[in-house]
């Protein structure tokens, strides 16, 4: 009688057991999914931002291709005339 109560009282324990690892693991997958969603969400900032890097770095070279040494001095004056963003 003594081993069945004791057998019984080890099943409860394992189904106990049991249970709580389900509701971990359904907690490190909501985790998992919202990390996921974080990660998409700085992968495309990251190449929107690459992209406009690339768009500007054209231009200046479209621009530095089109205009002669003479006017870069003129853009750079006005550059420095320009109130800077701080």
């Amino acid at each position: 009688m003594v081993k069945l109560t004791q057998l019984s009282n080890m099943e409860s324990i394992t189904q106990k057991q049991i249970l709580e690892w389900k509701e971990e693991l359904d907690r490190q997958k909501k985790t998992k999914e919202q990390a996921e969603k974080v990660l998409e969400q700085a992968i495309k900032t990251i190449d929107m931002i690459e992209g406009g890097i690339q768009f500007g770095e054209m231009l200046l070279k479209k621009n530095e291709s089109e205009n002669p040494s003479s006017d870069k001095e003129a853009q750079v004056q006005q550059l420095e005339k320009a109130p800077s963003e701080k």
